[in-house]
């Protein structure tokens, strides 16, 4: 891939993300937010995940893409807000990073939110909730707090690396796992 595609795809992005969202500073307690700008379908791409910075270390802003791998993403990505019964799940893209879909259909000036739980193995962005929903879980805590049969879980709109057996996912974060000629 020349590096001009690359370019392009991230150009592409920050348009996509124009057209569908609007950030506005009115979510109370929660402060700014990302609002849908057009009616959005089930299945849509509603926001695109553009990596501003890799880091080793996680932060209240941070989205984890791996074990020890977390990353700050542009705008609007980093100013969603989390919720328990979100509009929105993740799925990986091309570009190293998250896309945003649509996992119902979202008016125009709808919040627009997904469950950081999906991300993270330990969330350390949401001690106490504030979304309000009816299936509330009190705080994003981590994937591991989820429900196996949450239908984010269940149709494995999750991080990746997420779905790794425990022990080998375990044994990766501290760094034994070796990988060689077997």
């Amino acid at each position: 891939m020349s590096m001009s595609i690359l370019i392009d795809e991230v150009s592409c992005a920050r348009q996509l993300n124009a057209r569908n969202t609007r950030v506005i500073d009115s979510c109370g307690a929660k402060g700014r937010g990302v609002f849908a700008a057009v009616d959005l379908l089930p299945g849509e791409i509603v926001v695109k995940g553009v990596v501003a910075r890799m880091d080793r270390s996680r932060t209240t802003n941070s989205i984890q893409l791996d074990w020890n791998v977390h990353a700050l993403f542009e705008e609007p990505v980093v100013i969603l807000n989390h919720s328990c019964d979100p509009n929105l799940a993740i799925v990986p893209n091309h570009l190293g990073a998250y896309d945003f879909i649509a996992v119902r259909q979202i008016a125009s000036g709808d919040e627009v939110c997904f469950d950081y739980a999906t991300t993270e193995s330990e969330c350390i962005g949401v001690s106490v909730c504030l979304c309000s929903a009816a299936n509330c879980r009190g705080s994003a805590a981590g994937f591991d707090k989820l429900p196996r049969d949450h239908p984010l879980v269940v149709s494995g709109f999750h991080a990746p690396y997420l779905s790794l057996q425990k022990s080998v996912a375990i044994s990766k974060r501290i760094g034994i796992l070796q990988f060689g000629g077997f």
